[in-house]
């Protein structure tokens, strides 16, 4: 039975960060053998890591006490994934972000956001006023916002081309159109069985990194049926409009947010103080959301990626009929609604639907998972991995090949 040294499953953006990542440590070890297994027929399929807004985080949402690991995968991945983009040619650009309050009861929750950029040490947020929201943003309204700087925006499916590419010129070897359909640790091996397109095959690896999103949990369980993690898919839609069509409607670069609210776990929005807020989120009986935010895109233009002028408006959450559900439910109107308290001028003719992805959320459970299975130390779960996943993967990679390495 062939033996691989290190299996990967799921070849998103932290997966095959991941990958790239130990290929790099182990490149001059010819025996450690790696391989990523993805259900896709291609690296770049239907998963989170193709349908998002490309945002790349600075780091301001994630409470260290509650997301300590959202927090330094965030804060850590920003300044290595603006590094990995200039070095390897990924189109990425630092567009810095505003988040605008338009009341009272708003500046309450922005001064939250401030405070969590403070203990993370993010660098360079700033409050603005009115007439500064102006200048960065004619067309927003708003009373007060938030500069954050190290915000901006990458070309999703390139980074992760990109990542693969890399990965596969230092040796490691991606099996697409398969999927795991069963795991059997065994002591200090694991054996798996995949369906590929010409039937069933079954290998040893002697580490398994479990990197597969949305399935991330069923994959646990395959680990260890005592797992006791259950995704809570979100659906998040979105819309576009193109900021050339009027002046009025003109974005100048940057991302616009709403400031962070709560919701309830039915998705209707709170309008209560912060501090009976915060209680309620970490008792795990709201949840928390960016909001419905604007963000430029990249399009390509004579062969090279340029910032066009579509503007993606989302994302929009709905709950999902399952794991691969991506009908459209929200129609423009919501969109509208959303986003007309910080920027009025936007009309129903303005825009057209976009996207819709699929979050995988982690069921009455906030932070990431990024651990070893407790009765299988071989095998490493990277569960819950949604937002800002796409931004942390590099610092994910490091993380795990951390942990691979204590093992080795």
């Amino acid at each position: 039975m062939e033996e691989i040294f290190i299996t990967v499953i799921g070849a998103g953006a932290v997966g095959c960060a991941i990958a790239y990542e130990l290929s790099k440590y182990f490149s001059d070890e010819k025996s450690k053998e790696i391989v990523v297994v993805e259900k896709n027929e291609q690296v770049n399929g239907e998963n989170q890591s193709s349908r998002n807004s490309g945002v790349i985080h600075a780091g301001i949402y994630y409470p260290k006490d509650f997301g300590p690991l959202k927090s330094k995968f965030c804060v850590e991945g920003n300044k290595l994934l603006y590094n990995f983009c200039s070095k390897y040619d990924v189109p990425c650009k630092k567009t810095g972000k505003l988040i605008v309050a338009v009341s009272k009861l708003e500046e309450e929750y922005l001064e939250d956001v401030y405070k969590i950029a403070v203990e993370n040490q993010v660098t360079g947020v700033r409050y603005a006023s009115r007439e500064e929201i102006k200048k960065f943003e004619p067309n927003v309204d708003g009373i007060s916002a938030l500069y954050v700087p190290a915000s901006g925006i990458v070309e999703p499916t390139c980074l992760v081309s990109r990542l693969h590419k890399i990965a596969e010129e230092n040796g490691v070897i991606f099996l697409t159109g398969s999927r795991v359909v069963r795991v059997e640790p065994d002591c200090d091996f694991s054996y798996i069985g995949i369906q590929t397109r010409t039937g069933t095959e079954r290998f040893r690896t002697r580490f398994l990194i479990n990197s597969a999103g949305l399935y991330s949990d069923e994959v646990a369980k395959m680990i260890n049926p005592e797992s006791p993690y259950e995704m809570e898919p979100v659906k998040g839609e979105w819309a576009k409009f193109y900021s050339t069509r009027r002046p009025d409607i003109m974005i100048n670069g940057l991302n616009v947010y709403p400031v962070p609210s709560g919701y309830t776990t039915d998705g209707v929005k709170l309008n209560i103080p912060f501090k009976e807020f915060y209680k309620l989120f970490k008792e795990n009986k709201v949840t928390r959301s960016v909001g419905v935010h604007l963000s430029p895109t990249f399009s390509l233009e004579g062969g090279r990626y340029v910032i066009g002028n579509t503007i993606i408006v989302g994302p929009a959450y709905s709950k999902p009929e399952s794991k691969e559900d991506y009908t459209h439910l929200k129609k423009e109107k919501h969109f509208i609604d959303n986003v007309a308290p910080f920027f009025p001028n936007l009309k129903l003719e303005d825009l057209s639907l976009h996207q819709t992805g699929i979050r995988a959320r982690l069921k009455n459970y906030y932070d990431y998972v990024v651990e070893s299975d407790r009765k299988n130390p071989y095998c490493i779960n990277l569960v819950g991995i949604d937002s800002p996943g796409l931004t942390a993967c590099l610092s994910i990679a490091k993380y795990v090949r951390e942990i691979v390495k204590e093992r080795t």
